[in-house]
């Protein structure tokens, strides 16, 4: 994500015309209650610096951040909008906006800010990146890898370009260029729970669930509550055949995240194999709660009512 920048200058002087302590006043404490996470407070102070001095893009700016950051990306992007309308040329508004617009699935609108962001700052690897990200949420892998090639291409050690583009190389199941990307994802941060997970995930897909699990381990010991993690260690550990062990994990997953339909749908799959067909019917039931139109889910339950009765 672009570094978020909320310095203002002391006075703000638009055509001659300085502003009173007031409006700085709002700003500076708008500053530090979004400092400290209050969004609410901050965007009732950055609402009074607007009203004081309208034609300022910054507080449009920093009011769009706290609309961002407390999910309200609508908002984020009409005040984002207006700070591009005082300030066209506004990179930081731009890279935001992207993100708010992708947060709203407007995959078109985030790919066409990012690329205005590109044709003025080139060699900004962020913006090629993030336009990767709509890119492939859009569903465009192809588009998505050239935008990643290019972010390494500018920044050798973008890790997350390293990670993504490694998603892309398993959709290909290219899995040796998948595991040299998220290889090197690790290499450069250790410390980055996706990256673990992923390799963990391309393991499996290789049939090597107890390397699987050793990075799976890891990436739960930086996150315990990370609940993919424990989707896919359930996954290895059902290769293995202990089962035990899977629905533990998967019972887990759902603790942590209660609408997680894959991890109902493993276990569910997992009990329906070793016969418990009541605990299998209780999970694609619930999947049918969250997803009503499961075809998975919908298949199990008719071969269970098709089961002699006893």
């Amino acid at each position: 994500m672009k570094k978020i920048s909320l310095i203002i200058a002391a006075v703000f002087v638009f055509t001659g015309i300085s502003f009173g302590q007031t409006a700085q006043e709002f700003l500076n404490r708008g500053n530090q209650f979004y400092t400290n996470k209050q969004y609410t407070e901050a965007i009732a102070n950055f609402s009074s610096a607007i009203q004081l001095m309208p034609s300022a893009p910054e507080p449009w700016y920093n009011r769009a951040q706290c609309y961002y950051f407390t999910g309200m990306y609508n908002l984020a992007v009409s005040d984002y909008t207006k700070a591009l309308s005082l300030k066209p040329n506004y990179l930081d508004a731009l890279f935001q906006r992207g993100l708010s617009y992708n947060k709203l699935k407007n995959h078109d609108a985030a790919i066409a800010d990012y690329t205005q962001g590109i044709a003025l700052a080139p060699n900004d690897s962020q913006f090629w990146y993030n336009r990767g990200i709509a890119y492939s949420d859009k569903g465009d892998i192809e588009s998505a890898f050239a935008d990643y090639n290019k972010a390494i291409a500018l920044n050798p050690n973008y890790m997350k370009a390293f990670v993504n583009r490694s998603g892309i190389y398993f959709k290909k199941k290219q899995n040796d260029l998948a595991l040299a990307d998220i290889n090197k994802a690790i290499q450069l941060d250790p410390s980055y729970v996706e990256a673990w997970n992923n390799r963990g995930v391309i393991y499996n897909s290789q049939n090597l669930p107890d390397l699987a699990i050793a990075d799976l381990n890891q990436a739960l010991k930086l996150d315990p509550n990370y609940s993919k993690a424990y989707l896919d260690r359930g996954i290895s550990y059902n290769k293995k055949k202990q089962n035990d062990l899977a629905i533990a994990d998967l019972s887990k997953a759902v603790s942590i995240s209660p609408n997680y339909v894959n991890a109902y749908i493993m276990r569910g799959a997992i009990y329906f194999d070793t016969k418990r067909f009541d605990l299998s019917k209780a999970d694609m039931d619930k999947v049918l709660t969250i997803d009503p139109n499961h075809k998975f889910a919908k298949d199990i339950l008719n071969r269970i009512a098709a089961l002699p009765k006893p």
